[in-house]
């Protein structure tokens, strides 16, 4: 009867702490959104859902701690030019950032320019989820180094260009943009390809 008690409660520890190590594992997001048009604003809350939902990212409210920087800027693309036309396409821009409380601020890390239609928000916010990601494969090492709590490079190395090979922000459209990130040096902030 004993080991029956122990074994339930055994189990019923154990989901708890199972979540506690996931959140732990999970890479900090904090996103911006400066959209007051109504496909931007959709856009923007299409990815704050991805995120949430994602196995590997939890939105952060602020930018304490460490993680990953998204900002949106959304321009309704026809206000004033054809009103008729308004509300059905969105001019985006997006800065990918790196951050951590032993950073003098948030690293810039990439941005680009694209267009959303009304019913493309779903389709581009996954594209910029795939960005995200080689942004944060291509920075694993700063990611794992804060994770263990050893100091990262001084701030004048972490803004300084990395001694390793590194990608040019690229022309493609997200769909096409490779999915091998650029090595790093360890423990810096380093560039991935541009969405």
């Amino acid at each position: 009867m004993m080991s029956l008690l122990i074994a339930a409660a055994s189990t019923a520890v154990w989901p708890t702490n199972s979540a506690a190590q996931d959140a732990a594992g999970k890479i900090n997001i904090n996103v911006a959104c400066r959209c007051a048009d109504p496909v931007g604003e959709k856009f923007c809350a299409t990815f704050k859902e991805k995120i949430q939902k994602s196995v590997g990212y939890q939105l952060a409210e602020n930018t304490s701690g460490y993680g990953m920087g998204v900002h949106f800027a959304c321009v309704d693309m026809w206000k004033g030019i054809d009103n008729k036309l308004a509300g059905r396409m969105s001019a985006v821009s997006v800065s990918f950032t790196i951050y951590s409380d032993k950073l003098p601020g948030e690293v810039f890390e990439d941005s680009s320019v694209f267009r959303v239609g009304k019913d493309k928000a779903p389709e581009m916010s996954d594209q910029i989820v795939i960005a995200l990601g080689q942004f944060v494969s291509a920075n694993s090492s700063f990611f794992e180094s804060m994770r263990a709590g050893a100091p990262p490079s001084s701030p004048q190395a972490a803004s300084a260009p990395s001694p390793a090979p590194s990608s040019e922000p690229s022309s493609e459209s997200p769909s096409e943009a490779p999915s091998e990130p650029a090595p790093e040096a360890p423990g810096e902030p380093s560039s991935a390809p541009s969405p």
